[in-house]
């Protein structure tokens, strides 16, 4: 027990409260953009389109002040590089190694996402990912339909084509959703590399498991990816997924 509480760094039990508080400011956050900015929002008289553009705005910068608290407090510590090369338009592919990956992503560009449809009717994310015009992923045909048309509208598109975190020791597992999207789409695919100094909120974990040492974020934004031509034929998909996979994780088989 002694040597587990000498392990501990980096202003441990402070980095716990600060968590803590950094997870009760966003949901609170959630709840005053539902309550307050959405709303007002929705009855400007603009069109719909000019609408969600403004709440995914909104969401980026939401997502900047949380998570330039989350460093100034000392929660944790990141990089970005090559942010230049995100550009209105783009698919963005990332792995998915923690909760706030997203959060990251979302605070670089005012991108369009997936998520999962539950947040459509939680309390505490309904109103941002309603009125940031976010894509639910309850159908599989209409949610590849959604993203195509969203691509082609000039949007960027931020996703993960692990589906969900994958449990720290599994062998990571694409899913073929991105690489349908990004060959009829025929978008620039553009792969954002995600690391993270500490195990800490992977799959299952909760969020006062934080380690003892300040974990470290870095993210990498890689040069677009070449594909096959266009052409979204079952060999084309499951090349372009092998391309996808290859990027993120080949150094690791």
């Amino acid at each position: 027990m002694l040597k587990q509480e000498t392990a501990r760094q980096d202003a441990y039990y402070w980095r716990l409260c600060a968590t803590g508080l950094s997870f009760f400011f966003f949901g609170l956050g959630g709840l005053v953009l539902r309550f307050t900015a959405f709303p007002a929002i929705y009855i400007l008289p603009l069109r719909q389109q000019r609408k969600v553009a403004m709440g995914r705005k909104l969401v980026h910068y939401s997502y900047r002040l949380f998570v330039g608290f989350m460093r100034a407090s000392g929660v944790l510590s990141y990089q970005a590089h090559h942010l230049e090369r995100l550009r209105p338009g783009q698919l963005v592919i990332a792995n998915h190694p923690t909760l706030i990956d997203v959060a990251f992503l979302l605070s670089f560009i005012p991108a369009n996402c997936i998520v999962r449809h539950g947040l459509f009717d939680n309390a505490f994310t309904r109103g941002p990912v309603r009125g940031a015009g976010y894509i639910p992923n309850r159908n599989p045909e209409q949610l590849i339909d959604d993203c195509v048309a969203s691509l082609q509208a000039g949007d960027s598109l931020i996703i993960f084509p692990e589906g969900t975190r994958t449990p720290p020791g599994e062998k990571p597992r694409f899913q073929r959703g991105a690489a349908n999207i990004a060959l009829a789409s025929g978008a620039e695919v553009v792969p954002v590399r995600i690391k993270c100094s500490e195990k800490t909120l992977t799959k299952g974990e909760k969020w006062y498991h934080i380690p003892f040492r300040r974990p470290h974020w870095t993210l990498e934004v890689g040069e677009p990816l070449v594909l096959p031509p266009l052409d979204v034929s079952p060999r084309a998909v499951r090349r372009a997924n092998r391309i996808f996979y290859n990027y993120f994780f080949a150094e690791e088989n």
